[in-house]
């Protein structure tokens, strides 16, 4: 960096860690606005330059990370823009925390720092912990020491760790430049610059499109899958369907086949029973003996050609009925179904 050259330098961090206030003391001056209030009130990127100690330093104040009316989306673009508007680029970035319990919303905004600017951006951070009264007068490293993830973090970058006291006007600006111009002399004298901004955007969006190619992939593959399985449910179904209708057909082709062979035998067995119970046909005697052959339409007109008494015709219904019941009961069971 040139003696001509302005020091450039970017405020970052979550929403309420006082970066606006740190830009004040650093300049000196009321350069930002400042109120209390749970929301971010910077919602845009704004430079302020002045003089300290003799030199020219340009300041950047960007929107807030979480507690904000913008979209996440639309705070990475905006805070992006910082780049641009310290064009080359930022010698520095603060990071501003709070000395309080290091929370889930702090390591959230430190991984967001990473993926906005690329894990190349910590060799151009230095963490600066404002409100450093609130210690109570514990050493900082102790208070790091009390979070892992936040010391990792602090050790990962470049510039270390600076404690703020935002209402007080002393010493404490000229050391935060001092270890900023020792960050910026192990860099060689440079700064973040927009290729690297744009080389992080590219990072971003190659990791998006994997992922999101991944997703689809995905879902490509369970969409194979399910449509897979509704084929086999609807093949399945249709087979069942097959073997139902089969089913019933070869039942009802039987039911027809026993209906028809009820129907033969029970006929058969009325005009025999009918044609003994009047004496025109003799019985059976016997197991194993055959039964005199006469055809049922012979022993029907046999039986309508011959004078019956009232007692033969008793006889001959008597007979009739006898056989019938033997038919109805060997075939009772196609019936009771």
């Amino acid at each position: 960096m040139t003696v001509t050259e302005p020091l450039r330098i970017v405020l970052l961090g979550r929403t309420g860690t006082g970066r606006s206030s740190s830009g004040n003391t650093i300049l000196g001056r009321s350069a930002f606005f400042t109120d209390t209030s749970p929301c971010s009130v910077t919602t845009h990127c704004m430079r302020q330059t002045g003089t300290v100690n003799g030199r020219n330093i340009s300041v950047i104040d960007t929107p807030g990370f979480f507690h904000t009316s913008l979209p996440p989306q639309d705070i990475m673009a905006e805070v992006g823009r910082c780049v641009v508007l310290s064009s080359p680029g930022p010698h520095a970035f603060l990071v501003t925390l709070h000395p309080g319990r290091f929370t889930q919303e702090e390591e959230n905004s430190l991984e967001w720092i990473k993926a906005t600017f690329g894990s190349g951006a910590t060799k151009f951070v230095v963490v600066l912990f404002t409100w450093g009264d609130q210690l109570q007068g514990k050493c900082i490293k102790d208070f790091l020491e009390e979070s892992h993830e936040l010391q990792e973090f602090v050790s990962s970058c470049h510039g270390g760790y600076h404690v703020f006291e935002n209402n007080k006007q002393d010493t404490q600006v000229v050391q935060l430049l001092q270890k900023v111009d020792k960050m910026v002399a192990d860099n060689g004298g440079g700064f973040y610059s927009n290729e690297m901004f744009k080389e992080a955007e590219r990072a971003i969006k190659e990791t998006q499109e994997r992922i999101l190619g991944e997703r689809g992939l995905k879902m490509e593959s369970l969409q194979r899958q399910a449509e897979y399985r509704e084929e086999q449910g609807a093949a399945l179904e249709t087979r069942r369907r097959r073997e139902e209708e089969e089913r019933k057909r070869e039942e009802e082709e039987a039911r027809k086949r026993a209906e028809k062979l009820f129907w033969y035998e029970l006929v058969t067995a009325l005009g025999k029973g009918a044609a003994e119970g009047a004496g025109i046909m003799g019985k059976d005697k016997g197991k194993g003996k055959a039964v005199k052959k006469v055809k049922v339409v012979e022993k029907a007109a046999a039986l309508a050609a011959t004078p019956l008494s009232i007692t033969s015709a008793a006889k001959a219904v008597g007979g009739a009925v006898r056989e019938g019941s033997k038919v109805l009961y060997k075939h009772r069971k196609t019936f009771l179904h």
